[in-house]
């Protein structure tokens, strides 16, 4: 099969990203579900392009929600018109009684929360599409994202109503866990583990040897953390283990010149360094690790974390 375009690849990959869960899918799996669209084309030479798409994709703040839930909604009023034959009401009737099972997948019609359903106002009954284009409608409507980061959401008083009032910020990736704590099922909420187990491979030697490198250098193995609003505004990153954070960390302090030239071992804060720090105006490399801690929220599963390329490129050399 020819390969496709950038335009076509850009296309199906807006399509995709408003299906899956990009924070349990690695650009390698995405890569997999994107060379199934084409019919299996190989696209592994294309995984720059389609990074880069993703992330243009991500930064437009999940603007193709809509119409993907267009297409669903249009999907669900073609079913409830009168059938006109024998395989029609076959096929409306099988339809119905998959929405009654809690089939249909994400734009099956299902029950939300009183707290949902009292902040978006229309009902108790909503297709997860729906629910998720409303929320991108009223976070938009009151630029609830982080100018810094737009993959960062700032909960207003209305969502923390919802969503918890010690819940100060999520990202548009786990925002959909908190959303699923209010569709039916009504699952609890789990920010720790993946929803799929992956079956353990044997390693090439050319991995194990990147995986030892990688263990040395105390990055890839590690779990990592979901960060404070404060800490991710210094590193960059929503997601990272503690050693990428120390790292991050370092590489601010040197791009912006923030140690004594005196005494290396200490660092002089500033705006945003100091909010890390406790308050402190100055730290040394050794109390700066005290007050790291408080910043990693909570630990998450490992596949939470793919690290960039710039990350990757670091721990070859």
């Amino acid at each position: 099969m020819a390969e496709p375009s950038d335009d076509e690849l850009r296309e199906v990959i807006r399509k995709i990203v408003a299906k899956v869960d990009l924070e349990m899918t690695g650009i390698k799996k995405f890569t997999r579900l994107l060379s199934k669209e084409f019919g299996g084309v190989n696209l592994k030479h294309k995984t720059k392009f389609i990074k880069q798409t993703l992330t243009e994709v991500i930064n437009d703040g999940n603007d193709d929600d809509e119409s993907s839930n267009e297409e669903a909604e249009s999907e669900e009023e073609e079913d409830v018109e009168e059938p006109k034959t024998k395989r029609s009401a076959k096929k409306k009737s099988s339809s119905s009684d998959s929405k009654k099972k809690g089939g249909g997948g994400l734009s099956a019609v299902k029950e939300i929360s009183d707290e949902l359903a009292a902040f978006l106002g229309k009902g108790k009954q909503m297709a997860r599409t729906k629910v998720v284009s409303l929320m991108w409608e009223y976070i938009k409507e009151h630029n609830l994202q982080n100018p810094e980061n737009k993959r960062e959401i700032i909960l207003d008083d209305n969502m923390k109503a919802v969503f918890g009032h010690d819940v100060d910020s999520f990202t548009m990736f786990t925002m959909n866990k908190y959303i699923s704590v209010h569709i039916e099922p009504f699952k609890p909420l789990d920010l720790s583990t993946s929803a799929t187990t992956k079956p353990k491979k044997r390693k090439s030697k050319a991995k194990d040897k990147k995986d030892k490198k990688k263990r040395r250098d105390g990055g890839g193995l590690q779990a990592p953390y979901q960060l404070s609003p404060e800490l991710s505004r210094v590193v960059g990153r929503q997601i990272l283990p503690r050693p990428r954070v120390v790292k991050k960390l370092w590489e601010y302090i040197r791009e912006n010149n923030l140690q004594d030239p005196d005494d290396k071992r200490t660092v002089i804060c500033d705006a945003k360094f100091k909010l890390v720090m406790g308050g402190e105006e100055r730290v040394t490399i050794f109390t700066m690790q005290k007050h790291i801690t408080p910043h990693l929220l909570e630990k998450l599963d490992k596949s939470y974390y793919t690290p960039s390329d710039a990350e990757e490129d670091a721990d070859e050399e």
